[in-house]
């Protein structure tokens, strides 16, 4: 994605960020909460082919969490600045790993980054216990994020 051109690049930033929302929202009901499926969470491998999208899940987190009941600095400022630091955390794991099984770690390795930081959401601003909330999100991120490897990156 590099050696393309800047508009191209952000053309698909916009798209994928676009349906990230979409996707996140045909599960409106189970998108937020100590149980939460959000379809959306499949593409975000996808930073580790096209960095340039790793901003789009940052600006898709804020649109999406407009419709959380959580709704606040945590769901509107923190999760969108996990969302960014973990696609940076998965696209160097991914790259310096150079590997079929390095893009599957760095995948790994976001999803958990992203189930902490709702964890840390839902014992905020919910009074959730931490563990239970973190483990809980992490079974959905976990099967989201591989499965949306699996299906989106085929090689380094």
């Amino acid at each position: 994605m590099l050696s393309q051109s800047p508009a191209r690049r952000v053309a698909i930033a916009g798209v994928v960020g676009a349906l990230y929302v979409v996707l996140s929202l045909l599960f409106a009901p189970i998108s937020f909460g100590p149980i939460q499926f959000r379809l959306g969470e499949a593409l975000k491998p996808l930073v580790i082919k096209y960095p340039a999208v790793i901003p789009a899940f940052g600006v898709g987190t804020v649109i999406i969490n407009l419709f959380s009941p959580y709704a606040g600095p945590l769901e509107l400022v923190f999760m969108p600045l996990v969302d960014v630091t973990g696609g940076v955390i998965c696209y160097v794991v991914a790259k310096r790993i150079g590997t079929t099984f390095g893009t599957y770690f760095a995948s790994l390795l976001y999803a958990l980054w992203t189930a902490a930081g709702v964890g840390v959401v839902l014992t905020v601003s919910a009074g959730l216990p931490y563990l239970p909330s973190f483990a809980s999100v992490a079974v959905s991120e976990i099967i989201l994020l591989l499965l949306g490897n699996a299906l989106l990156v085929r090689r380094v």
